[in-house]
């Protein structure tokens, strides 16, 4: 009687069991590993999800101050009255003789301003560590010059022999007159002291607004705002 041969195991179950043995080996490794590294995929929570930190993630903390830059955008700061004089000059056929000169004094209020809608996510910094959020804001700039004319005086005319008369301008030296007139305003308020008086405006006006508009994180944080002082003058 002939020796009877094993059976061999359907091919099907044969890859099942080769599948089953793969991916034990790949179980046994992962959780030998896991033992000596932990993997953390998962986000911090300041990113993924408000905290106990501050309450709200960097996202919507940035988004809170945006949202304020652009409802005021342009914001004035400061005002300041200042002051120009000029002289004007009338004579006949350019001769000195029938020269006559008035001097004209202006009074102005110039405005300065902050443009909060240069501010960009990079400026704004979150410290989380010792709960801090600083604000890098542009320097204040002229905005505007404001003649108030009801306040605009006149010296007598001064007159050489013959300047008899008043000072009679044709349209286009008026023009030209009015012209060097707020020139003139714009260039007195654009001397540094005005503007150094409207940056410090400008910081203890806005650093104000931010913290209203920042009062609902938790536990309170500090406001810092400074100036960027890559902004040419």
């Amino acid at each position: 009687m002939a020796e009877e041969k094993p059976k061999r195991k359907p091919i099907h179950v044969r890859w099942y069991l080769r599948l089953g043995i793969v991916l034990g080996a790949a179980l046994f490794v992962f959780l030998g590993l896991s033992k000596l590294t932990h993997w953390d995929f998962s986000l911090p929570d300041h990113v993924g999800a408000p905290d106990d930190v501050m309450g709200y993630k960097d996202s919507e903390i940035t988004e809170m101050i945006a949202g304020e830059n652009r409802e005021l955008k342009q914001l004035i700061v400061y005002e300041q009255d200042i002051e120009a004089s000029m002289d004007i000059t009338d004579m006949f056929l350019d001769i000195d003789w029938f020269r006559k000169k008035q001097t004209v004094h202006l009074i102005a209020t110039a405005e300065y301003i902050v443009d909060l809608s240069k501010i960009t996510d990079k400026d704004i910094t979150v410290d989380r560590n010792d709960r801090r959020i600083t604000i890098v804001i542009p320097r204040a700039e002229l905005k505007n010059v404001n003649i108030d004319y009801s306040k605009t005086t006149f010296d007598d005319i001064e007159r050489n022999i013959f300047g008899w008369g008043d000072i009679k301008l044709t349209p286009e030296q008026q023009n030209e007159v009015e012209k060097d007139l707020h020139d003139a305003l714009l260039a007195e308020a654009s001397e540094t002291p005005y503007l150094v008086s409207a940056d410090m405006a400008g910081m203890r006006q806005v650093e104000s607004i931010y913290k209203k508009v920042l009062s609902n994180l938790k536990n309170g944080v500090e406001v810092v705002v400074v100036l960027d002082m890559n902004i040419a003058d």
